[in-house]
Protein backbone atom coordinates (compact mmCIF):
# COMPACT_ATOMS: atom_id res chain seq x y z
CA UNK A 1 0.00 0.00 0.00
CA UNK A 2 2.84 2.04 1.16
CA UNK A 3 4.53 1.82 -2.41
CA UNK A 4 1.11 2.26 -4.21
CA UNK A 5 1.20 5.68 -2.47
CA UNK A 6 4.61 6.55 -3.14
CA UNK A 7 3.60 6.00 -7.28
CA UNK A 8 0.79 8.45 -6.49
CA UNK A 9 2.19 10.60 -5.33
CA UNK A 10 5.38 10.88 -8.11
CA UNK A 11 3.13 10.71 -10.87
CA UNK A 12 0.96 13.71 -9.27
CA UNK A 13 4.39 15.44 -9.14
CA UNK A 14 5.17 14.52 -12.28
CA UNK A 15 1.73 16.10 -13.79
CA UNK A 16 2.37 19.22 -11.94
CA UNK A 17 5.85 19.79 -13.49
CA UNK A 18 4.32 19.14 -17.01
CA UNK A 19 1.82 21.65 -16.48
CA UNK A 20 3.68 23.89 -15.07
CA UNK A 21 6.53 24.14 -17.91
CA UNK A 22 4.56 25.73 -20.54
CA UNK A 23 6.52 25.74 -23.87
CA UNK A 24 9.14 23.27 -22.79
CA UNK A 25 6.37 20.74 -23.46
CA UNK A 26 5.01 22.30 -26.23
CA UNK A 27 4.83 21.44 -29.85
CA UNK A 28 7.51 22.61 -32.00
CA UNK A 29 5.69 24.90 -34.72
CA UNK A 30 8.99 25.59 -36.71
CA UNK A 31 13.03 26.32 -36.10
CA UNK A 32 14.20 29.69 -37.14
CA UNK A 33 16.48 29.68 -40.42
CA UNK A 34 17.33 33.15 -40.78
CA UNK A 35 17.28 36.26 -38.23
CA UNK A 36 18.55 39.94 -39.01
CA UNK A 37 19.21 42.18 -36.17
CA UNK A 38 16.40 41.81 -32.77
CA UNK A 39 13.85 39.66 -32.47
CA UNK A 40 12.37 39.03 -29.18
CA UNK A 41 10.71 35.03 -28.51
CA UNK A 42 8.39 35.20 -25.44
CA UNK A 43 7.03 31.68 -24.59
CA UNK A 44 3.75 30.91 -22.93
CA UNK A 45 4.90 31.39 -19.25
CA UNK A 46 6.71 34.56 -19.82
CA UNK A 47 9.81 33.50 -20.48
CA UNK A 48 11.79 36.23 -23.10
CA UNK A 49 14.87 35.54 -24.99
CA UNK A 50 16.26 36.58 -28.38
CA UNK A 51 16.27 34.40 -31.42
CA UNK A 52 18.90 33.16 -33.19
CA UNK A 53 19.39 30.57 -36.35
CA UNK A 54 18.22 26.99 -35.47
CA UNK A 55 16.34 27.66 -32.33
CA UNK A 56 12.51 26.01 -32.21
CA UNK A 57 9.30 28.08 -32.38
CA UNK A 58 6.96 26.17 -30.59
CA UNK A 59 3.25 26.26 -29.71
CA UNK A 60 2.27 29.56 -27.62
CA UNK A 61 5.03 31.31 -28.61
CA UNK A 62 5.07 34.97 -29.69
CA UNK A 63 7.64 36.54 -31.48
CA UNK A 64 8.54 40.37 -31.40
CA UNK A 65 10.88 42.50 -34.26
CA UNK A 66 12.40 45.52 -33.85
CA UNK A 67 11.98 48.30 -36.22
CA UNK A 68 14.79 46.87 -38.36
CA UNK A 69 14.68 43.55 -37.57
CA UNK A 70 13.20 40.69 -39.68
CA UNK A 71 13.15 36.68 -39.28
CA UNK A 72 12.28 33.70 -41.34
CA UNK A 73 10.88 30.61 -39.44
CA UNK A 74 10.51 26.99 -41.32
CA UNK A 75 7.35 25.74 -40.34
CA UNK A 76 7.37 21.38 -39.26
CA UNK A 77 5.18 21.47 -42.02
CA UNK A 78 7.19 22.26 -44.94
CA UNK A 79 5.24 25.85 -44.76
CA UNK A 80 7.93 29.23 -44.74
CA UNK A 81 6.82 32.27 -42.72
CA UNK A 82 8.91 35.68 -43.37
CA UNK A 83 8.49 37.94 -40.65
CA UNK A 84 8.97 41.45 -41.08
CA UNK A 85 10.46 44.57 -39.07
CA UNK A 86 8.14 46.01 -36.38
CA UNK A 87 5.83 42.69 -36.06
CA UNK A 88 4.43 40.98 -33.35
CA UNK A 89 2.88 37.33 -34.45
CA UNK A 90 1.77 34.57 -31.91
CA UNK A 91 1.85 31.19 -32.73
CA UNK A 92 -1.27 30.28 -31.19
CA UNK A 93 -1.45 26.56 -31.94
CA UNK A 94 0.42 24.14 -33.63
CA UNK A 95 -0.56 20.44 -34.30
CA UNK A 96 0.88 17.84 -37.09
CA UNK A 97 2.21 14.25 -36.92
CA UNK A 98 3.76 13.96 -40.58
CA UNK A 99 0.28 13.53 -42.46
CA UNK A 100 -2.82 14.93 -42.85
CA UNK A 101 -5.37 13.25 -41.10
CA UNK A 102 -7.84 15.54 -39.73
CA UNK A 103 -6.11 16.63 -36.46
CA UNK A 104 -3.55 19.06 -37.80
CA UNK A 105 -3.45 22.80 -36.74
CA UNK A 106 -1.11 26.21 -37.70
CA UNK A 107 -3.15 28.93 -36.22
CA UNK A 108 -1.22 32.13 -35.84
CA UNK A 109 -2.57 35.48 -34.27
CA UNK A 110 -1.02 38.69 -35.96
CA UNK A 111 -1.16 41.99 -33.82
CA UNK A 112 0.46 44.29 -35.65
CA UNK A 113 3.09 44.67 -38.81
CA UNK A 114 3.06 41.73 -41.28
CA UNK A 115 5.03 38.48 -42.63
CA UNK A 116 4.87 36.74 -46.03
CA UNK A 117 3.84 32.62 -45.79
CA UNK A 118 4.10 29.78 -47.97
CA UNK A 119 1.76 27.21 -46.48
CA UNK A 120 3.36 23.74 -45.71
CA UNK A 121 1.10 20.55 -45.88
CA UNK A 122 -1.14 21.88 -43.31
CA UNK A 123 -4.23 23.34 -44.72
CA UNK A 124 -3.69 22.01 -48.10
CA UNK A 125 -6.40 19.36 -47.84
CA UNK A 126 -8.65 20.53 -44.90
CA UNK A 127 -8.71 24.66 -45.05
CA UNK A 128 -10.32 25.20 -41.88
CA UNK A 129 -7.04 23.99 -40.34
CA UNK A 130 -4.84 26.89 -41.26
CA UNK A 131 -5.81 30.47 -39.88
CA UNK A 132 -4.33 33.90 -38.90
CA UNK A 133 -6.57 36.12 -36.51
CA UNK A 134 -5.82 40.22 -36.48
CA UNK A 135 -7.73 42.60 -34.98
CA UNK A 136 -9.75 43.35 -37.80
CA UNK A 137 -10.42 39.67 -39.71
CA UNK A 138 -9.68 35.92 -40.02
CA UNK A 139 -7.93 34.85 -42.94
CA UNK A 140 -8.07 31.60 -44.38
CA UNK A 141 -6.14 29.96 -47.10
CA UNK A 142 -6.64 27.64 -49.88
CA UNK A 143 -2.86 26.43 -50.83
CA UNK A 144 -1.32 29.72 -51.10
CA UNK A 145 1.54 32.03 -51.11
CA UNK A 146 0.34 35.10 -49.42
CA UNK A 147 0.98 37.96 -47.16
CA UNK A 148 -0.49 39.99 -44.12
CA UNK A 149 -0.07 43.45 -42.78
CA UNK A 150 -1.88 44.69 -40.03
CA UNK A 151 -1.68 48.73 -39.30
CA UNK A 152 -2.15 50.32 -35.77
CA UNK A 153 -2.73 53.21 -34.60
CA UNK A 154 1.02 53.91 -33.44
CA UNK A 155 2.32 52.39 -36.43
CA UNK A 156 4.55 54.50 -38.95
CA UNK A 157 2.08 54.16 -41.73
CA UNK A 158 -1.11 55.23 -39.58
CA UNK A 159 -0.62 58.63 -41.10
CA UNK A 160 -0.54 57.90 -44.68
CA UNK A 161 -2.23 54.45 -44.58
CA UNK A 162 -5.90 53.60 -43.40
CA UNK A 163 -5.29 51.56 -40.10
CA UNK A 164 -6.88 47.52 -40.46
CA UNK A 165 -5.66 44.45 -42.02
CA UNK A 166 -3.90 44.45 -45.40
CA UNK A 167 -4.07 41.01 -47.15
CA UNK A 168 -2.08 40.10 -50.46
CA UNK A 169 -2.26 37.13 -52.79
CA UNK A 170 0.97 35.86 -54.63
CA UNK A 171 -0.71 32.63 -55.75
CA UNK A 172 -3.65 30.54 -54.75
CA UNK A 173 -6.31 32.17 -52.34
CA UNK A 174 -7.18 33.81 -49.63
CA UNK A 175 -10.46 34.22 -47.71
CA UNK A 176 -10.97 37.28 -45.43
CA UNK A 177 -13.50 37.21 -42.96
CA UNK A 178 -15.38 39.29 -40.19
CA UNK A 179 -18.98 39.94 -38.72
CA UNK A 180 -20.27 41.23 -42.28
CA UNK A 181 -19.06 38.89 -44.09
CA UNK A 182 -16.45 37.28 -46.48
CA UNK A 183 -14.69 38.22 -49.39
CA UNK A 184 -12.12 36.10 -51.71
CA UNK A 185 -8.49 37.24 -52.47
CA UNK A 186 -6.96 35.85 -56.19
CA UNK A 187 -3.51 36.20 -56.87
CA UNK A 188 -2.36 40.08 -57.57
CA UNK A 189 -5.43 41.40 -55.50
CA UNK A 190 -5.76 42.91 -51.86
CA UNK A 191 -8.36 42.32 -49.31
CA UNK A 192 -8.81 44.80 -46.70
CA UNK A 193 -10.53 45.24 -43.38
CA UNK A 194 -10.74 48.17 -41.45
CA UNK A 195 -12.29 46.88 -38.07
CA UNK A 196 -14.04 43.42 -37.30
CA UNK A 197 -17.59 45.35 -37.85
CA UNK A 198 -16.65 46.59 -41.63
CA UNK A 199 -17.70 44.62 -44.33
CA UNK A 200 -13.85 43.28 -45.61
CA UNK A 201 -13.57 44.34 -49.76
CA UNK A 202 -10.95 44.44 -52.22
CA UNK A 203 -9.14 47.28 -53.45
CA UNK A 204 -6.06 48.39 -55.43
CA UNK A 205 -2.72 46.60 -54.16
CA UNK A 206 -1.43 49.60 -51.21
CA UNK A 207 1.76 50.80 -52.29
CA UNK A 208 2.58 52.06 -49.10
CA UNK A 209 2.80 48.59 -47.84
CA UNK A 210 3.50 46.33 -50.78
CA UNK A 211 5.30 46.24 -53.99
CA UNK A 212 4.44 45.16 -57.47
CA UNK A 213 6.49 44.82 -60.62
CA UNK A 214 5.65 45.71 -63.97
CA UNK A 215 5.45 42.62 -66.23
CA UNK A 216 8.20 42.03 -68.39
CA UNK A 217 7.97 42.71 -72.01
CA UNK A 218 6.92 39.54 -74.17
CA UNK A 219 9.98 37.92 -76.38
CA UNK A 220 10.43 37.49 -80.54
CA UNK A 221 9.10 34.24 -81.06
CA UNK A 222 11.91 33.00 -82.16
CA UNK A 223 14.06 33.59 -78.81
CA UNK A 224 14.40 30.27 -76.65
CA UNK A 225 11.87 30.95 -72.94
CA UNK A 226 12.50 28.32 -70.53
CA UNK A 227 9.18 29.77 -68.36
CA UNK A 228 5.73 27.84 -69.28
CA UNK A 229 3.03 29.27 -70.84
CA UNK A 230 -0.88 28.37 -70.23
CA UNK A 231 -3.52 29.93 -72.49
CA UNK A 232 -0.79 32.76 -72.77
CA UNK A 233 0.10 33.75 -69.60
CA UNK A 234 3.53 32.92 -67.93
CA UNK A 235 3.86 31.35 -65.51
CA UNK A 236 7.60 30.55 -63.90
CA UNK A 237 9.31 27.32 -63.13
CA UNK A 238 9.82 27.94 -59.26
CA UNK A 239 5.72 27.00 -58.62
CA UNK A 240 3.11 25.14 -60.45
CA UNK A 241 -0.64 25.39 -60.65
CA UNK A 242 -3.07 23.00 -61.54
CA UNK A 243 -6.77 23.31 -62.34
CA UNK A 244 -8.01 22.77 -58.83
CA UNK A 245 -5.86 25.15 -56.83
CA UNK A 246 -2.11 25.32 -56.09
CA UNK A 247 -0.31 22.65 -55.63
CA UNK A 248 2.46 23.27 -52.80
CA UNK A 249 5.32 21.61 -54.58
CA UNK A 250 8.06 23.52 -56.11
CA UNK A 251 10.68 22.93 -58.96
CA UNK A 252 13.90 23.37 -59.90
CA UNK A 253 14.56 26.50 -61.51
CA UNK A 254 18.07 28.19 -63.47
CA UNK A 255 19.53 28.77 -60.43
CA UNK A 256 19.03 25.25 -58.80
CA UNK A 257 16.49 26.46 -56.12
CA UNK A 258 14.36 23.17 -54.44
CA UNK A 259 11.61 24.40 -52.35
CA UNK A 260 13.68 26.47 -50.09
CA UNK A 261 16.88 25.40 -50.10
CA UNK A 262 19.23 27.26 -52.10
CA UNK A 263 23.20 26.54 -52.87
CA UNK A 264 25.81 29.07 -52.70
CA UNK A 265 28.73 30.39 -54.28
CA UNK A 266 31.01 28.00 -52.50
CA UNK A 267 28.82 25.00 -52.96
CA UNK A 268 27.40 25.37 -49.42
CA UNK A 269 23.84 24.13 -49.39
CA UNK A 270 21.95 26.13 -47.07
CA UNK A 271 18.52 28.05 -46.20
CA UNK A 272 17.12 30.05 -48.47
CA UNK A 273 15.39 33.31 -47.12
CA UNK A 274 11.95 34.44 -48.27
CA UNK A 275 11.44 38.08 -49.20
CA UNK A 276 8.21 40.49 -48.12
CA UNK A 277 7.41 42.19 -51.26
CA UNK A 278 8.37 45.47 -50.20
CA UNK A 279 11.71 44.72 -50.05
CA UNK A 280 14.32 44.75 -52.47
CA UNK A 281 13.20 43.23 -56.46
CA UNK A 282 13.51 39.97 -56.75
CA UNK A 283 11.85 37.18 -59.47
CA UNK A 284 8.95 36.01 -58.85
CA UNK A 285 6.68 33.13 -59.40
CA UNK A 286 3.42 35.81 -60.94
CA UNK A 287 4.71 38.08 -63.44
CA UNK A 288 3.06 41.36 -62.00
CA UNK A 289 4.14 40.71 -58.41
CA UNK A 290 6.99 40.53 -56.48
CA UNK A 291 8.25 38.49 -53.76
CA UNK A 292 10.81 35.64 -54.56
CA UNK A 293 12.82 33.51 -52.83
CA UNK A 294 16.99 35.20 -52.06
CA UNK A 295 19.71 34.70 -49.87
CA UNK A 296 20.26 36.54 -47.30
CA UNK A 297 22.91 37.36 -45.00
CA UNK A 298 22.89 35.03 -41.23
Amino acid sequence: MKNFIKALLCLTTMLVLVSNSGSVYAAIAGRVQFVHGKVQLTTATGVTHAIKKGDAVNEGDTLISAQTASAQIRMEDGGIIAMRPDTKLQFDRFIFNGQQDGTERSFFSLFKGGFRAITGLIGKMNKANYRITTPASVIGIRGTDHETFVVTPDSSLAAATPIGTYNKVNLGETSMTTEKGTVFVLPNQMGFAGAADQMPQLQPINLNIFTVTAQPAPQASGDKHEGNREGGREVRETSTMDKNEMRETTTMDKNEMRETTTTDKTGVEGAATLTPSTEDAVTNTIPTTTGGLTEQPH
